[in-house]
């Protein structure tokens, strides 16, 4: 029954009702519902959002490491600026960002995902330290327990302790991005590919590995060692007895080819020119001996005279 009121004049009329979407109107709608459902999931989801922190670097920084650890930090920056494994770290008020370019956009990084270097800083590099952090001492890392409660305590139990001995060597410093300031800074687009291009290093932190990844693309793989082409590319012949019968032979006719390599002169010696050929005929038949004159005997010497032979026959 639809309901009714009464106007000012007394007569009874009926109250609007709201639409009703009856039959095919009603199944259009529910099918409209669906089709946006699916368009939104089917989106794929940023492992991060990035935001203004209101951190504003015009170029690129001066970085100097930390005595000791493998992160860098900003002198004279009033801002808890550093940069370790690749990324850039900073520390708001409200928790931790990361950006792989000095001046942004950051992300928003959860409290268990902070990588625990980055956690074990010393309060004297923060260039601007909550109050809280002015209470402690300096020459130790923030009280994290205290900030995040007793939970992730319990989740990091031996987050400040680790072996000294074995502290990583610190990441390279991408110094292409020297030569972008906040006049010719990058696009999103172009802030990838120079990445890609010119800073070839793979972060070793789980936690930073998965925010190159977000910004970046994959992990830029090292191109392998070089080895001897030659050695591997080039097939070994199968050694039949054919195959060695050509190789035995080919070289027995290199070898009588080419004679065996003389041996060469000492240093000292003196090295005299060659000699013409014709000269060398003429001493060959100079050297030859002389055909005898009578039937192939040589010459019998002559007797010299002795000039008293014929007195020494003589017997007086």
């Amino acid at each position: 029954m639809q309901s009714s009121q009464t106007d000012f004049k007394g007569y009874r009329r009926p109250l609007p009702c709201r639409p009703q979407l009856h039959g095919k109107g009603n199944n259009m709608f529910k099918l409209l519902i669906m089709l946006a459902i699916a368009v939104l999931t089917s989106l794929p989801a940023r492992a991060s959002v990035s935001v203004d922190i209101g951190i504003n670097v015009p170029s690129y920084p001066t970085l100097r490491r930390i005595p000791g650890y493998p992160v860098y930090y900003v002198p004279r920056l009033h801002a808890n600026y550093f940069f370790y494994d690749g990324l850039y770290w900073v520390y708001a008020p409200d928790g931790w960002y990361v950006s792989p370019w000095y001046d942004g956009p950051w992300d928003f990084v959860p409290i268990d995902n902070v990588p625990l270097f980055i956690l074990r800083i010393p309060v004297r590099y923060y260039g601007y330290p909550p109050v809280i952090f002015r209470e402690w001492v300096m020459d130790a890392p923030p009280r994290w327990d205290r900030v995040w409660g007793p939970d992730w305590a319990h989740r990091h139990p031996r987050w400040q302790h680790w072996n000294r001995a074995a502290t990583p060597a610190p990441a390279p410093l991408p110094r292409y991005q020297q030569r972008f300031t906040r006049a010719n800074y990058p696009n999103d687009v172009q802030r990838r590919e120079l990445a890609q291009q010119h800073y070839r290093y793979t972060p070793r932190d789980k936690q930073a590995r998965q925010h190159w990844q977000s910004h970046v693309g994959d992990v830029p793989i090292q191109p392998p060692a070089r080895s001897n082409p030659h050695r591997e590319s080039r097939p070994q012949p199968v050694r039949t007895h054919e195959y060695e019968t050509r190789a035995r032979d080919r070289h027995t006719v290199e070898h009588d080819d080419f004679p065996a390599p003389q041996h060469a002169p000492s240093r000292g010696a003196v090295r005299s020119p060659p000699e013409p050929q014709h000269r060398r005929v003429e001493e060959r038949e100079f050297a030859r001996p002389a055909r005898p004159e009578h039937g192939g005997r040589p010459d019998k010497p002559k007797k010299e005279d002795n000039e008293g032979g014929h007195d020494r026959g003589k017997h007086h």
